[in-house]
């Protein structure tokens, strides 16, 4: 953890102690390079952790804690520690739900092929497109997100990758996350 990060995670914790009981930290399951499941860290953003379970998300909600820290994208910083084991890059396609890839790998073609290199904590679909599926499975706009991440994985550079970076950066300090 970066000495400008130190901070933030201090504070982050302290609000979510204060705010709601609960733990700090969620763990979720996630698939990525290979086909290899781990277990990528965020802080807790929800009133608990539904496992994708879409009744159980019915009756969910983002603490008000929660919102700013999925504002400010604060709720991915302990992704770092995904990043220092080695189960995340800075760059790459996000890391998917094991559930909504086997839905995914049946109904896109390619759709495994993202899954050749590691995942990454922001990416060309991520920077793109903004209308992604956020719980149960939307194959129309996973065909898109998917686009995006097969156009970086066949032209993946370091010139692409410092895009990538600097309109991530634009992203994080203008607060426009979901």
């Amino acid at each position: 953890i970066s000495f400008i990060a130190f901070p933030i995670y201090m504070i982050a914790v302290l609000f979510l102690k204060l705010s709601s009981s609960g733990p700090i930290f969620i763990s979720q399951e996630r698939v990525g390079e290979n086909n290899k499941t781990f277990h990528l860290i965020k802080f807790r953003s929800w009133l608990f952790d539904d496992h994708g379970d879409q009744e159980l998300h019915k009756k969910n909600s983002i603490t008000p804690v929660g919102m700013v820290l999925r504002k400010t994208r604060i709720d991915e910083l302990p992704q770092l520690i995904n990043v220092f084991r080695g189960e995340l890059s800075f760059i790459g396609p996000r890391p998917e739900v094991p559930k909504l890839i086997e839905v995914y790998e049946k109904e896109l073609p390619y759709y495994k092929t993202r899954h050749l290199i590691k995942p990454g904590l922001s990416g060309w679909a991520q920077i793109n497109d903004y209308d992604v599926p956020r719980g149960a499975p939307d194959v129309n706009k996973t065909k898109r997100k998917l686009s995006y991440d097969l156009y970086y994985l066949k032209r993946r550079s370091l010139l692409l990758d410092l895009k990538i970076v600097l309109k991530t950066l634009k992203t994080l300090l203008s607060r426009s996350g979901a």
